[in-house]
């Protein structure tokens, strides 16, 4: 977890995002948007809120539509980031300084090379004076057309289990929460809700006492709670494929060991 940033509260986080609001003139802040203003990471985001949707909710601001960027918007934003910069940027230097992520450049034209070729493409037709169009790579047999996306890779499997319908052992958090749900009778618990704040769900457990209320995050591999930045406090139990930190604070269900001791009987 970045330790380097100041530890922000619910109070400052809304306040700031208010100020932003005002200063843009509209009642929504797209993350981005916020994280770029105000300079403060997602995980203190996620530390004291669960998500981006809860905090701006928490602000009583409305939730930015989920829009489609263009092609010409984004590559129009990525020259002027260049611009802006005094030269071209690689792909950390956008992340700090672009009007949009380098997730949203690469899920459009695949790799950086490509993104860059894109660019000299729309800036040839579109601002044949941009000083750093000579700097641009251009097309050749080594470069995928940029103006067309990457091809979707193969789907991948997990190990083979079938076990409870389901043939292939996780390869993500969506396998995770499919395969709990599967067990979770056996296991000993009652789903209530999953939500996509933190924490994931809210559950009933069995106990020799009666049954209890656990609030449960799932996780592939128990330490990504940690890169996820989430506070231990707000979770009773990580549900995750593989446990693989053993210094925990929060107690851990792996359910690869649980298939494989039902297996086994």
């Amino acid at each position: 977890m970045p330790t380097s940033q100041p530890v922000h509260s619910r109070e400052t986080l809304i306040s700031q995002v208010r100020a932003i609001a005002a200063e843009l003139g509209q009642p929504q802040v797209r993350r981005r948007e916020f994280e770029r203003r105000s300079g403060i990471a997602r995980f203190q985001i996620i530390r004291l809120f669960g998500s981006y949707s809860a905090f701006v909710a928490a602000a009583g601001l409305e939730r930015a539509p989920n829009v489609r960027i263009d092609d010409t918007t984004l590559l129009r934003a990525l020259r002027d980031a260049f611009l802006a910069s005094g030269g071209l940027l690689n792909r950390t230097e956008l992340c700090q300084k672009g009007a949009y992520s380098i997730g949203a450049y690469q899920r459009r034209w695949g790799r950086w090379s490509n993104v860059l070729v894109a660019l000299r493409q729309w800036a040839e037709q579109a601002d044949p004076d941009f000083i750093y169009l000579a700097g641009l790579p251009r097309p050749d047999k080594d470069t995928a057309p940029a103006l067309f996306p990457r091809p979707s890779p193969p789907p991948r499997y997990g190990a083979p289990i079938n076990f409870r319908g389901i043939l292939h052992e996780p390869i993500n958090e969506a396998g995770v929460i499919m395969l709990f749900g599967a067990m979770a009778l056996d296991l000993g618990f009652a789903v209530e809700r999953v939500a996509s704040a933190y924490p994931d769900c809210e559950a009933k457990r069995r106990t020799p006492a009666g049954w209890q209320r656990v609030r449960v995050e799932f996780e592939y591999e128990s330490r990504n709670f940690e890169k996820h930045g989430h506070d231990p406090a707000g979770c009773d139990l990580i549900v995750c494929w593989g446990h693989n930190w053993p210094d925990c604070p929060v107690e851990v269900l792996e359910l690869k060991a649980e298939v494989e001791r039902w297996t086994a009987k």
